[in-house]
């Protein structure tokens, strides 16, 4: 039941579509306005989720020791500086605002969660996205400490970019990817390429909010890049008008980049599981399928269009697509959820099916226009 990569070995990253999980750390006991998740990170790995978005802060204890957990609503978050704190130690502890939360396990907790899951299905891959994190150095300590060698790129990268949007799944399984702010890592004075901390690869955000465009596609960057926008709202209706919205800006993007979907509508107050059963209900799942097929679509038939006799068809062609296994182009990769589970997860997994099918078809009609010329 795990095991949903394993027919996808030879596929490129960016030619499949997988679940995502939204706040992913922030699953156990809570209010209702700050708890996104039901499943801890092994468990949602377990319903499918392969792509994870992590937010860590140093939580004090009331014994006065810290730790490291997962935050929501960080626009409240207070950072507390501890003065005199000695080189290797954790500068400062946060807390959050009183419509924030904490989730209910460590990083160390999680991670280890991740590592068991990967060792257990070694056909799978797990990518974590660790953005607005508080302490970084003590996060990408923690992550090269708990993982070890089930960390991708663990002390391996040579000084090689790794374009993990072109990698295939083959060669990611049984790994658990980190991805990092570049500007993060580069503000810690981090080698990303050098051999201390080779498995911190990065994460590229290509929407430009003013333009609503993609910005440059980087084919030597050092991790992931991807096309999306989290659309902060707690209503459907507005979130998924943005995200088709959104989606078919995808247009603007490289082949090769990566499109990321949100079907979530967290908020700032309210009950999130509450909204989020509504958005999976018969006529809003039918919309989730509407807004990534037309993304889709568009972003395909824009580029097809753009194509050469030669290009379709000649088989050294960078855009070759006689062969629909082979073709690439913009596609919502990964849709990112809240409290993901295994049905939520199938009906993401599903989209691969309907890709084919659709590529397909627009294959077909390209051919049979091209023959009438």
């Amino acid at each position: 039941m795990t095991a949903f990569l394993k027919n996808y070995t030879s596929k490129q990253l960016n030619q499949i579509v997988f679940p995502g999980s939204h706040d992913a750390g922030i699953y156990g006991q809570g209010k209702s306005n700050v708890i996104t998740q039901s499943l801890n990170i092994g468990e949602q790995a377990n319903a499918g989720v392969r792509f994870f978005d992590m937010r860590i802060a140093t939580v004090k204890r009331s014994d006065g020791s810290l730790d490291q957990k997962s935050y929501h609503l960080g626009k409240g978050v207070i950072d507390n500086k501890h003065m005199g704190a000695k080189p290797g130690e954790v500068q400062s502890h946060q807390n959050v605002s009183h419509l924030g939360g904490w989730g209910q396990d460590t990083l160390s907790d999680m991670l280890t969660q991740a590592k068991t899951y990967v060792v257990a299905n070694p056909s799978e891959f797990l990518i974590l996205k660790f953005s607005k994190c508080y302490n970084l150095k003590d996060v990408v300590d923690t992550c090269v400490r708990v993982l070890g060698d089930t960390q991708f790129n663990y002390n391996k990268s040579g000084g090689a970019a790794i374009n993990l949007n072109t990698r295939t799944v083959g060669s990611l399984a049984g790994k658990v990817i980190t991805l990092f702010d570049p500007k993060e890592l580069e503000k810690l004075g981090f080698v990303i390429r050098g051999q201390i901390y080779s498995g911190c690869l990065s994460f590229g955000e290509l929407f430009n909010k003013e333009t609503k465009t993609s910005r440059q596609y980087q084919k030597e960057f050092h991790g992931l890049q991807y096309f999306g926008k989290f659309s902060n709202t707690d209503d459907i209706k507005k979130n998924t008008k943005k995200q088709a919205a959104t989606m078919g800006g995808g247009t603007s993007c490289d082949r090769d980049a990566m499109g990321m979907m949100y079907w979530t509508t967290t908020g700032m107050l309210g009950d999130i599981k509450a909204r989020n059963d509504k958005m999976w209900t018969g006529v809003n799942v039918q919309a989730l399928r509407d807004v990534w097929e037309a993304g889709y679509k568009k972003a395909m038939i824009n580029q097809l269009g753009a194509l050469s006799f030669k290009d379709l068809y000649t088989k050294n062609s960078r855009y070759y697509v006689a062969n629909k296994n082979s073709w690439t182009s913009f596609t919502p990769n990964i849709v990112m959820i809240d409290f993901a589970d295994y049905q939520k997860c199938v009906t993401v997994y599903n989209l691969n099916r309907v890709r084919s099918e659709m590529l397909e078809t627009l294959m077909q009609q390209s051919g049979h226009a091209i023959e009438n010329l």
